[in-house]
């Protein structure tokens, strides 16, 4: 993941009271298969998207 994706999910989970080095160790967890690491990522990347949508909701 790059870093504007992982700052975004840093600041989604501490949105949600999730710890977000927790969340992080847990994608970046070692012994994952590559295709469950993949799709990890995949859905951190929608959550982020989702994230930016609702926080651009809360500004108007």
């Amino acid at each position: 993941m790059d870093e504007n994706t992982l700052n975004e999910l840093r600041a989604l989970a501490e949105q949600n009271g999730i710890d977000p080095e927790q969340l992080l160790a847990i994608a970046e967890a070692d012994g994952l298969p590559d295709e469950l690491r993949r799709a990890m990522a995949e859905i951190m990347g929608d959550l982020t998207v989702f994230g930016q949508a609702l926080s651009d909701l809360e500004r108007k």
